[in-house]
């Protein structure tokens, strides 16, 4: 129980109190104690997380190696722009599963794309990627994977508001505009494209355009609790 509750502290000071440094402090000394190979995995993986936060990429490759993931292997390895060396890792991958991801991440990040990614894949990672590209300045792949967006709404009806999403968290404010706006348009009775456009306008002080992107967002959902709570803090004067 020990362990886990070692375990669970990380997880909680990575994820939570966003302090990625403390968390490999308190992981590393499990990495050597005995442990059950599901408690074993369980801290590689989380490290290796955490390293790749600091941007400790080639640290994060090594554990993933030995882990045998050998897509986040390459996803290390593309993140410091070595593209051109992750099929080392992604040719074995595709050994396993030859639909997986990777083969459209690659080719959207080349702009040689020749596959068609499931719904479900767009869903489950190009919201991620957009973030973690940026994280890693990997603008000029960002800028490739950006330009299918509107190939991919073809698959995916939300891949705008997923592209929009990352890039405003991202602080990314003037990409994020266009395509939350072609979310809005490919989708208009979402009510969460609503939400995040309202997250845009107050994120630049727009409140009254906040305001009314919030109370549309109701307007189709009155249920829906993140845009009642952002309406409650905006200024009184919007």
């Amino acid at each position: 129980m020990a362990y886990l509750s070692y375990i669970q502290q990380a997880r909680d000071l990575f994820f939570r109190q966003k302090d990625p440094v403390q968390a490999e402090a308190v992981l590393r000394p499990l990495l050597n104690k005995p442990d059950t190979p599901a408690e074993k995995r369980a801290v590689h993986e989380l490290l290796a997380l955490i390293l790749r936060s600091q941007l400790k990429f080639n640290d994060a490759l090594k554990i993933y190696e030995a882990l045998e993931d050998f897509y986040q292997a390459g996803y290390c390895l593309m993140l410091q722009g070595q593209l051109h060396h992750v099929q080392q890792y992604w040719g074995r991958t595709l050994l396993a599963r030859n639909n997986h991801w990777c083969v459209s991440l690659f080719g959207l990040l080349t702009r040689q794309l020749a596959t068609y990614p499931t719904l479900f894949q767009i869903r489950n990672h190009m919201e991620s990627d957009i973030a973690n590209l940026i994280e890693a300045q990997q603008m000029e792949y960002l800028a490739n994977l950006l330009s299918y967006v509107e190939f991919l709404t073809q698959i995916n009806l939300e891949a705008p508001k997923f592209a929009g999403r990352a890039l405003m968290h991202a602080g990314q404010y003037e990409l994020a505009r266009d395509f939350l706006v072609k979310g809005q348009k490919t989708l208009p009775n979402d009510p969460e494209i609503y939400f995040h456009l309202g997250q845009y306008s107050m994120a630049l002080k727009h409140y009254t355009e906040a305001q009314l992107m919030l109370k549309q967002c109701l307007l189709i959902s009155p249920t829906y609790r993140p845009a009642k709570e952002l309406l409650l803090k905006l200024p009184e004067s919007a």
